[in-house]
């Protein structure tokens, strides 16, 4: 019997849904973005049943979901007016289950709760269209109820309202806001006979052909991409796609139109935009198959005054709020690292990690007050400051008190992401200019695949969700996920120092001091 699971893995790719019945333990374990998706879809769920009071069903499943369908339907008629969740159906040989049925006059909201942010348009007010394929997964379970002798009176999504603020005391009201979907589901929902003959099609079959591409990461991350990845034809040695960023990539399509498959290929009257220099330095550095570094970082690295801060925030962006004046998915600073160059060659290193549980916030600027001089002047060095930008202004709004001083910080910040992406470029950077990547051509002993599983944001807010909010992580894993938290944010402020004294031209610096950890 397929599932509903089955038809959203088809929709996304034939190989997929075949990979993971035949070849599930291809699937990497104890991966961060799976168990981050996991783990908010489960946080929400569990609020969006909460929100239907004590009265609502919960109706059981079990090995034969023919009968538990039934059952659920007899359940359902003799308390006609109690909302039910985890609605089993089956029609055909598809089984699905509601997140909720909610009792109307004229039958049941057919509910789907998701761990994603109500769509707003740019003024944040105006609703926008939802994800076409949570469209799907709806249109899947309508399609399941209609032969059940139950009435779909409307179809919604529960979606979290990224504009609410949880106020404290276990207070959730508001949390959710509605989508009605009604219409479109109607639409899709024919469409679902065609998928199951198709996934059935599949499932008969040798694995499915494919090539990796869009589809690898939408909707969701592919956990067989790896896998794929090794059974791509051959490509150009130097493909088009090593071209960054939107712009990047959008010259690439039309560079593919015209015939063109390597980047050597190219000729520079092709590599237009603003960006054109960038793609040019590109373009040279893989046919030479050596580095570039052009003239002018040296210059403004040099007349950055000292003490130098080279500075890096972890933040944590829960789905379901647990401290007050947070809204869905804010991002909570809980961790930084510090690398002070008091002067030339001269290190201190200081770490802020918060793994209570509490709301980290008002402790994370207090001890950047201690470590970060107010005063001094001294430039804040991040890499890609948007993020840490973003981070001070929040907790400027959060913390008012403190406010002046943040928007000194702000006014410091000093990104060394669009200097190198102005200068700098290696042919083992692939077309990126993430600090994962530059580093390692920088200093090649700095691997971040050596950092066991803390070696990227999401792997660091999985590691804090275990130490703070899983009740069966024992002192000592807690302990060592603390451990490798720091390792990796220190990790990152060091990368900085190695990148900004590359681009000074002053070589590889020696003295790396021990770590003050601040809490």
């Amino acid at each position: 019997m397929l599932t509903k699971t089955d038809l959203q893995s088809l929709r996304q790719c034939p190989r997929k849904l075949w990979l993971e019945h035949f070849k599930p333990g291809l699937v990497p374990r104890d991966e961060p973005s799976l168990h981050r998706r996991a783990a908010d879809g489960a946080i929400v769920g569990d609020k969006a049943r909460e929100a239907l009071g004590d009265g609502a069903l919960w109706l059981a499943g079990g090995a034969d979901k023919t009968h538990a369908a039934s059952a659920a339907v007899v359940a359902l008629r003799a308390r006609p007016d109690a909302a039910a969740v985890e609605v089993p159906f089956v029609r055909e040989d598809l089984y699905a289950r509601a997140d909720a049925l909610l009792p109307a006059f004229n039958g049941y909201v057919l509910q789907e709760t998701k761990a994603s942010t109500f769509p707003r348009k740019n003024d944040k007010v105006t609703p926008d269209k939802p994800e076409a394929h949570y469209l799907e997964d709806v249109a899947i379970q309508a399609w399941a109820m209609e032969t059940s002798g139950l009435t779909m009176a409307r179809a919604e999504l529960n979606l979290l309202d990224s504009q609410w603020t949880y106020p404290g005391g276990n207070d959730y009201a508001g949390l959710f806001r509605q989508m009605d979907v009604t219409e479109s589901v109607k639409l899709i929902a024919p469409s679902v006979p065609t998928w199951i003959d198709n996934a059935h099609a599949v499932l008969a079959g040798q694995m499915p052909p494919a090539c990796t591409g869009r589809q690898c990461k939408e909707p969701y991350p592919c956990p067989f991409i790896f896998h794929c990845k090794a059974l791509d034809p051959p490509g150009p040695e130097h493909p088009l796609t090593l071209l960054p960023d939107s712009a990047g990539k959008n010259l690439a399509k039309k560079l593919r139109i015209r015939g063109y498959e390597s980047l050597l290929d190219v000729p520079p009257r092709e590599m237009a935009g603003k960006q054109s220099a960038l793609y040019l330095r590109i373009q040279a550095a893989h046919r030479s198959g050596a580095a570039i570094l052009e003239p002018g970082a040296d210059a403004f690295m040099a007349q950055l005054p000292y003490p130098r801060y080279y500075f890096d925030f972890e933040g944590i962006d829960l789905p379901v709020p647990k401290w007050p004046g947070v809204k869905p998915y804010e991002q909570i600073p809980f961790q930084w690292s510090c690398h002070i160059e008091r002067s030339p060659g001269a290190f201190e290193h200081a770490a802020f990690l918060d793994l209570t549980g509490n709301d980290p916030s008002l402790d994370c600027i207090l001890q950047m007050k201690r470590v970060i001089d107010v005063e001094d002047g001294g430039p804040i060095i991040v890499y890609y400051q948007t993020y840490e930008k973003g981070r001070l202004e929040g907790l400027a709004m959060r913390h008012a008190d403190h406010a002046g001083a943040l928007n000194r910080y702000i006014q410091r910040l000093v990104d060394l992401h669009p200097l190198v992406k102005d200068h700098f470029y290696d042919p083992r950077m692939m077309g990126s200019f993430s600090i994962k990547k530059v580093l390692p051509v920088i200093a090649p002993e700095l691997k971040y695949t050596e950092l066991e599983e803390v070696q990227e944001g999401t792997g660091a807010q999985v590691a804090y969700l275990y130490a703070c909010f899983d009740e069966a992580t024992s002192p000592e894993r807690k302990a060592e996920l603390r451990h490798r938290l720091l390792a990796y944010c220190e990790q990152d402020t060091w990368a900085m120092v190695e990148i900004g004294w590359f681009l000074e031209g002053r070589g590889r610096p020696s003295d790396r001091r021990p770590s003050i950890d601040l809490a």
